[in-house]
């Protein structure tokens, strides 16, 4: 039997096998959903299996539903060298400190390699597709190092951010993902770009085809939602 292991902070426990040397992922969602839709396919892809939950009080009450079997809303995964903390709803910003000390303590007595985290950012037009930062230089110099764009500046608020500053406090490696979206709305393409970085990041093959497809069906949908909009008449303006 495997031994489930509790690391608990003020407001939030950790229920989970220890899995030790590992890289940590974590993905919640935010705008266009990113982390909770890369952190899906990984799930997937690369068969991980549910190793505990993180439970809180403070967590709106919520049960997610997969596969017809109601899940805990925050799920800790592994698989082969890779734990990812998921998410489906957005963390509380009253629970994000001690949400953040109880993974990084987790992550400290499990001797975890490194953190990466994603998240997104609103631009007016994509450029590159994905942007990182990270929590020291010799962090932001692995980005460097496969020709990854940095974000120069800006504020990186929820988990993403307190997860960077206290994992530097513990000298853990961290770095963010961001990908580029264009309002808050489910993109899919833009997943698949963070994932083809996590893929250089991890030497992984994760494949993003998926994505792909998805984001193809939400556009076609999109146009033709379009078209039938600009074929409707003109409601008449009444005085």
């Amino acid at each position: 039997m495997v031994k489930m292991v509790e690391t608990e902070a003020e407001c939030c426990k950790i229920v989970s096998e220890d899995v030790e040397n590992a890289v940590v992922l974590e993905g919640s969602p935010g705008l266009g959903l990113i982390g909770n839709i890369v952190g899906w396919l990984l799930v997937e892809e690369l068969n991980m299996k549910q190793i505990g939950h993180i439970s809180s009080k403070y967590f709106p009450p919520l049960a997610v539903l997969y596969k017809g079997i109601a899940i805990h809303p925050f799920r800790i995964y592994s698989s082969e060298g890779i734990v990812l903390f998921l998410s489906d709803f957005i963390v509380p910003p009253n629970v994000t400190y001690d949400m953040a000390n109880v993974i990084v303590e987790w992550m400290k007595k499990n001797n975890s390699k490194e953190l990466i985290t994603f998240n997104s950012m609103v631009v007016p037009q994509k450029n590159s597709g994905v942007a990182g930062a990270a929590n020291s230089q010799e962090a932001l110099q692995r980005l460097g190092d496969i020709d990854l764009p940095i974000l120069p500046f800006g504020n990186l608020g929820g988990l993403s951010g307190t997860l960077l500053t206290k994992t530097a406090s513990k000298n853990i490696p961290a770095s963010c993902l961001f990908a580029e979206v264009l309002n808050q709305y489910p993109d899919p393409r833009a997943a698949a770009g963070v994932v083809n970085v996590l893929n250089t990041m991890l030497d992984i093959q994760v494949n993003a085809d998926p994505l792909i497809k998805e984001a193809e069906e939400i556009e076609a949908r999109l146009k033709e939602l379009a078209k039938h909009v600009q074929g409707e008449p003109e409601t008449p303006i009444y005085m």
